[in-house]
């Protein structure tokens, strides 16, 4: 059964991850700053570390970007649980971008880990995975 405060912190995640996703989508990747905490760690399907750190984080989204015209994202709603101080969120996506005067298509799941620190959510580490 799902406590009142679970049920808060599932809403709060959803709308994180929405809003992290807004952010670079929109050119606005210093905003997920608020969102990553300071040893945030991207990895790949295979875990490779794709960034390692806040900074690096940010910079992967900025690189990423810089580098395409993005002609389609979609997302399917968040699936949130919540322990105590740690979370997941997963979701599934679409995404369509060109880079280099290529057109590429991908379709997947994107994975969150999420801690409660100093009274926030913390995304500390997130896995991308394509279908």
């Amino acid at each position: 059964m799902i406590t009142d405060a679970e049920d808060k912190s599932i809403g709060e995640l959803i709308d994180i991850v929405k809003q992290i996703n807004l952010s670079w989508r929109e050119g606005h990747p210093e905003k997920l700053e608020k969102f990553f905490h300071e040893n945030m760690m991207i990895v790949s399907a295979d875990m490779k570390i794709l960034g390692d750190g806040r900074e690096a984080c940010i910079r992967s989204y900025v690189d990423f970007i810089n580098q395409v015209i993005l002609h389609k994202y979609e997302e399917s709603q968040p699936e949130v649980h919540v322990w105590g101080n740690t979370a997941i969120a997963w979701y599934d996506y679409e995404i369509g971008w060109e880079m280099n005067g290529k057109s590429h298509q991908e379709s997947g799941k994107d994975l969150f880990v999420f801690s409660w620190q100093d009274g926030k959510w913390l995304a500390i580490w997130r896995r991308l995975t394509s279908a």
